[in-house]
């Protein structure tokens, strides 16, 4: 399975700008969500995640690591992270607090 041409994400900085690799991704509330990893980030400040987070279109995340799409099946409120880029992606439930 390969996810949608037209998907958009949410990515952190760290990904999309310093060329850190996707580690944890959330599939929670519906919403596609990559970032390096979950706990580089204060998820409980609003403020950091404006600043941190951003709006991208899967194609971007793709062109650097075309292996995201082996994650593509993550069902809504399921969540998948790894060691580094190559490795086993371990699932897990991951719910939308909100």
């Amino acid at each position: 399975m390969k996810f949608s041409d037209s998907l958009g994400a949410i990515a952190c900085k760290c990904v999309l700008f310093n060329n850190m690799p996707v580690r944890f991704v959330s599939h929670a509330g519906g919403d596609w969500q990559f970032y390096c990893h979950d706990t580089n980030h204060d998820f409980s400040n609003q403020e950091v995640l404006k600043n941190d987070l951003k709006l991208v279109h899967i194609s971007k995340l793709l062109l650097n690591d075309p292996s995201l799409n082996e994650i593509a099946d993550l069902p809504v409120d399921t969540g998948a992270e790894r060691e580094y880029v190559g490795g086993l992606w371990t699932r897990f439930a991951d719910k939308d607090d909100e």
